[in-house]
């Protein structure tokens, strides 16, 4: 089953990168769309609900150096306001881009689910939110899973409660380290969730650049996500490791080209392959002339371009047979032409 029409599709996580400002989120669709994403994502959540310690610091790297703030504010000042919905659907059916949103709570779960958005994201965080991801599957609508920080019994129990339900699901491959280094993004874990779990998989980006898009692309990924903002000079826990417009769409051109250079499984020659195969290929040719009634031979016959003769298969077939009619030297022996 595909899990969406297009693939592979693409995500432009916008997530909290809108740093509490309608206008920025507003403006962040707009450049999305015009950079090629087929999907923006925000995140939902309510900070009360997921935080019991108000007092950790988290640091972050700025434009300008790193950055520390109180995780509590911090979540606070980036919560996504249910007020903003309204326009930021219209904006969203205005640059012709799908709006998603993970969801963290049962609450947002049920306001995303009343959208009839095309699929529901569950972050890594919330993979062993087992009351969450059971209800999230009960309400029956394609999920998209994040897979970081899981081993495999943790993504085997939460895809067992959309098994229960017959939800359709698809998992994204994710690493949450912020950026991700090279050495730990292990794309291969992404080939591995398809075979192990027999679901399409995606790739929930961190690192920096685009190659590693790429490879999942190559690898099969029905599902790209990277993070986007509209500048790295803005100040916010995500800014520096996501897209800005002109890198996002490198990375959407970058992918299409990607799946144009993929191509499809069939095993046949190109178009032009087809057209230039008479000039490259060989075909039977003689190598002399050859008389009414000679015997064909390997001393009279052999293989030369272009391929407007008989094709090789037939060379040792004619040895012995009879020509039908006088053929001059480098004539392209055809089928009439023995008995």
């Amino acid at each position: 089953m595909k899990f969406f029409n297009k693939k592979p599709y693409l995500i432009a996580e916008i997530g909290v990168n809108h740093n509490g400002s309608l206008p920025l989120a507003l403006k962040s669709i707009e450049q999305a769309a015009k950079s090629g994403a087929d999907a923006v994502k925000f995140q939902m959540f309510n900070t009360e609900e997921f935080m019991s310690d108000k007092k950790i610091n988290y640091k972050y790297k700025t434009k300008k150096g790193f950055k520390s703030e109180n995780m509590f504010k911090m979540f606070k000042r980036l919560e996504f306001s249910d007020k903003w919905l309204k326009k930021i659907l219209y904006t969203c059916k205005k640059h012709k881009v799908d709006f998603l949103s993970s969801v963290a709570d049962i609450k947002t779960a049920d306001l995303v689910n009343r959208l009839k958005v095309k699929a529901i994201k569950l972050s890594s965080e919330d993979l062993i939110n087992y009351p969450l991801v059971e209800y999230v599957a009960s309400l029956r609508r394609k999920t998209i899973l994040s897979t970081g920080m899981a081993d495999e019994n943790e993504i085997k129990r939460a895809i067992g409660y959309f098994k229960k339900f017959k939800t359709p699901f698809i998992l994204l491959h994710c690493v949450s380290v912020y950026p991700t280094p090279d050495e730990e993004t292990n794309l291969l874990r992404m080939v591995s969730l398809s075979k192990k779990f027999k679901t399409q998989v995606g790739f929930s980006d961190h690192t920096i650049g685009i190659q590693a898009s790429i490879a999942a692309v190559i690898l099969g990924a029905a599902v790209i996500e990277k993070h986007f903002t509209l500048s790295k000079n803005l100040v916010g826990p995500d800014h520096q490791l996501s897209m800005d417009p002109k890198e996002f769409k490198s990375l959407h051109d970058n992918v299409k080209k990607a799946q144009i250079i993929l191509g499809n499984k069939s095993i046949l020659p190109s178009k032009t392959e087809k057209k230039t195969k008479k000039i490259f290929r060989r075909s039977v040719t003689a190598l002399k002339n050859i008389k009414k009634g000679e015997k064909y031979s390997k001393y009279n016959i052999c293989l030369k371009r272009p391929a407007n003769g008989l094709h090789p298969k037939y060379l040792n077939f004619l040895l012995g047979k009879k020509a039908k009619i006088n053929i001059k030297i480098n004539s392209k022996i055809q089928k009439k032409h023995f008995i």
